[in-house]
Formats: structure tokens, sequence, C-alpha cells
């Protein structure tokens, strides 16, 4: 005779107790705080600036907030992905009065790295900064990055580099 059974009282009560933690547990005040994030794909070397970021709350102590003033992206940042510290390149990279030049870089010439440029017809070395990476292709092949030199020097290099008389030195 199953109907003469005492009611479960006492699981009907835990499952209430559950749902009533679970309610508070949801309702409680998160702890969050705002973290840049990518608006847009930002390409390496251009600079963030408030079309490229978008702001989301995060846990509390999930990542380090990075410094965005004068930022510069050191790699390649793809859209919807956060912004860390690690992702930064150093402020401006071009100094002032200096002009970029495209010239084939080296896969691991990133950003802010400098370079030694030597233009082997005349015999010339000109020190640089990398502003932008070459990119990649699937056969290996690579494309221009942008070197920034000297004003006086932007004719030589460029010649250079079209004629083919040109290597890129790496600092260590």
């Amino acid at each position: 005779m199953f109907w003469l059974t005492r009611p479960p009282y006492l699981r009907w009560a835990a499952a209430v107790a559950l749902v009533a933690a679970a309610f508070v547990w949801d309702m409680r005040g998160r702890s969050g705080v705002p973290h840049p994030f990518a608006g847009r794909a930002v390409a390496a070397g251009e600079a963030l600036d408030e079309t490229a970021i978008e702001w989301r709350t995060i846990p509390r102590g999930l990542m380090a907030a990075p410094q965005l003033t004068e930022a510069v992206a050191g790699r390649d940042i793809g859209s919807g992905e956060p912004i860390t510290i690690g992702a930064l390149g150093q402020g401006p990279i071009i100094p002032a009065g200096w002009w970029s030049v495209p010239v084939a870089l080296p896969a691991d010439a990133v950003p802010g790295t400098a370079v030694r440029l030597v233009v082997t017809e005349p015999p010339l070395e000109i020190d640089g900064v990398v502003v932008a990476s070459g990119q990649a292709d699937l056969l290996g092949t690579s494309e221009a990055g942008l070197v920034a030199v000297p004003e006086g020097a932007t004719r030589a290099v460029a010649t250079a580099a079209v004629a083919g008389t040109l290597l890129v030195l790496l600092q260590p």
C-alpha cells in the first residue's frame, strides 16, 4: 500500500534549500573589474585608440590591467581577444623625423625590434626599428614589413630593398 507511506518531507526540504541557496548565490553582487578587449582586429604596430578597445567586466584578479596610454600592438590582436600586457609593444615606435620603408623582414622581427640594415652596393650601414612585421603566407614567402629609418637614409634603403641588395640584421 504505497499511498499509506509517509511523503519524503526531508528530501523536499533539501531540494528547496538547494534551490534557495543557488538563487542567493546567483543574485549576490559579483566582484568584477573592467578590462580592455579588442573591439576589432588590430595589426601589429598599430596604435590602440578608443575605436579599437571594448571594455568588458572580468573577475577581479584574473588578468593584470595593461597600461594603454600611447599603447601600440606588439603583435596581431584578433577581434574580441583580451588585451594583455604581453600583446602590447612600447610607446611610439617611429622616432621623430624618421620614415617607414617597406623591407623584407625575418619572421622573428616584431615591432619595436632594433635592426641594422646593410646596403651592399654602395656599402652602407643604417640603424632602424621594425614598425610592422611582414606576414608569411602558406608557401613560406613573406610580405614586406616596415622599418623606420632616419630621413637621410630612406632613398638608399628603398633602392636597395627593390634591387635586392639589402640585408637585415637583428639585434640579439
